[in-house]
């Protein structure tokens, strides 16, 4: 494995690697002083003669020149802009484990005074420059498999990044699940390179089929199979959406199958969001009477709720999951980091999910979700994310092992999903899934607190919780449509509407009624508090 260092100028990172690399055992490669010893001239001098594109030809030469060599354990300290190159970073993806070597800036510049020259700092004003540097580049060093700061002796952190890889090789934790008679082994990981040495480990000997959606293949299929190890594999791509996740879609996947010679020994593996383990789960309960599957969500909707308990479906007759099987996968491998390339509005719409589990499942989800609840407002990946999944998770395997079927515990699930799924479907494409069922949350606390089953206080601290992902301004709502698309919902009791309302501390109860006024005053008054609180910002990230 070679553990990449990444990070910017003034980070340590030739410094940190040298000591890392004594403590493993290792070869240690400093990319800069490679391509120096190459060109018989320093790397300022080849910037002031050449320009910054031949040094990052000579750079990517270099790189290339390393991975056709022995591909044995080392590790490698990039320079500071290696990374804004894709292609770089795909090959990092694809080798081994990265770390960002951060670092604050009075700092960075201290080091930089003693060191060499940086022919990119050479400006009128250094500091302003380094950090315009690091701004324009730190998303590409977030894109990690794990960060330190230098900010400390450099053998400190190189035993504080020795200490980390040690861990990141396994599971964070690993929990084997007995759904309605069907095993399942749930297992989190901090870093993808460990993930995918699962996923290989898991896959090994079997024909593979790897259903994915077409941006998650482009980014992550090469990362978890190799092109090297996808000799034989059939890889199926999909435009991920509600309005593909239909039996035509199932149909043309099954083709797919049977055109690569897929058989019931095979694996089907799933990546990508809630869509594509719908889609794949149902395809393997279903082709030649059921195959394997295993997932690998890599959106927060699927992380925390869409992969985990069996559920697939598709989409039929304009009735969102209407024809679908329960069929639990092998294994659902789940890491924080692919959440690093979603939106504002994807992180903010799966968040939902857990704050549905936290408000009728989980007291520690909760309180989780409240700490992470800033950052998410923001758009950003609170520190927490890893323990809101992990609770997340946890919450929702405790329901379904107890109830595989929905048939009583497992209907908590569906708190704010009647609502939800009919706002969908009157409106499709406007709401993302989260912000759907955010907005029927609130429509079913205020139905609960009519009805005497919440105080006005609980009500308030659920629409509070709920409200800041339903950013759509209103528009004149059908209410007469959205009571039609409830009546398709498979929840719904013999007769009326059953909707998931919530209690006055953590739990649910089930309330089906008639009333269709009822119904709608929930809406209106659901549709009353968005627009009292409605947060603008954020619309289009």
């Amino acid at each position: 494995m070679i553990i990449w260092l990444q990070g910017p100028s003034g980070a340590g990172k030739t410094t940190i690697g040298r000591e890392l690399a004594g403590l493993r055992g290792v070869p240690f490669v400093d990319l800069d002083e490679e391509i120096e010893h190459q060109e018989g001239r320093s790397v300022a001098d080849i910037f002031w003669s050449d320009g910054e594109a031949a040094f990052r030809r000579l750079e990517w030469n270099a790189l290339l020149a390393l991975m056709e060599g022995e591909r044995s354990p080392k590790v490698v300290a990039l320079g500071g802009g290696a990374v804004v190159d894709h292609d770089v970073r795909s090959m990092m993806r694809g080798s081994g484990l990265r770390v960002f070597v951060d670092v604050e800036p009075d700092v960075a510049m201290a080091r930089l005074e003693r060191d060499v020259p940086r022919p990119l700092l050479y400006d009128d004003d250094p500091p302003a420059k380094w950090r315009r540097l690091y701004n324009a580049r730190r998303r590409y060093y977030e894109e990690t498999d794990l960060t330190v700061r230098s900010d400390r002796a450099p053998a400190e952190v190189a035993r504080a990044i020795a200490d980390e890889i040690d861990r990141a090789a396994d599971p964070l934790w690993t929990w084997p699940a007995d759904i309605g008679g069907e095993p399942s082994v749930v297992a989190g990981f901090g870093a993808l390179y460990a993930l995918a040495q699962r996923m290989r480990t898991l896959t090994h000997g079997h024909r593979v089929c790897l259903v994915t959606d077409r941006l998650v293949e482009r980014y992550y299929a090469d990362y978890l199979f190799p092109e090297r190890e996808r000799e034989g594999m059939i890889t199926l791509a999909v435009d991920a959406s509600e309005e593909t996740k239909t039996l035509a879609t199932i149909e043309e996947l099954a083709a797919g199958m049977v055109a690569g010679g897929f058989t019931r020994e095979g694996v089907i593996v799933a990546v990508g969001g809630g869509v594509v383990t719908d889609m794949a789960g149902f395809l393997g309960a279903i082709f030649m009477r059921g195959v394997r599957t295993i997932y690998v969500p890599t959106t927060l909707l699927a992380q925390v709720d869409a992969a985990v308990g069996g559920k697939t479906a598709v989409n039929a007759a304009g009735v969102r999951n209407l024809i679908g099987a329960f069929r639990q996968p092998d294994h659902v491998l789940v890491a924080s980091q692919f959440l690093r390339s979603l939106t504002a509005r994807e992180l903010r719409s799966g968040f939902v999910e857990a704050v549905k589990m936290g408000i009728i499942n989980s007291q520690p989800l909760a309180a989780a979700v409240d700490a992470a609840l800033p950052a998410i407002l923001e758009g950003e990946l609170p520190q927490n994310i890893d323990e809101v999944i992990r609770l997340s998770l946890r919450a929702k395997l405790d329901v379904v092992e107890q109830d595989a079927r929905d048939s009583s515990l497992r209907l908590s699930l569906n708190f704010g999903h009647t609502f939800g799924h009919a706002l969908e479907a009157v409106e499709p494409g406007v709401y993302a899934h989260g912000e759907a069922v955010a907005f029927g949350m609130i429509a079913a606390a205020a139905m609960a607190c009519e009805l005497g089953t919440i105080s006005n206080e609980r009500r308030d601290w659920i629409a509070q919780r709920s409200l800041p992902f339903t950013v759509h301004e209103r528009d004149t709502h059908n209410m007469n449509a959205l009571l039609r698309a409830m009546e398709s919902d498979k929840k719904r009791g013999g007769s009326g509407y059953r909707f998931v309302l919530p209690t006055e501390s953590t739990g649910f109860v089930l309330h089906d009624t008639d009333d269709r006024e009822l119904v709608v005053r929930a809406m209106e008054a659901a549709f009353r508090e968005i627009e009292a609180r409605h947060r603008p910002a954020g619309i289009n990230d």
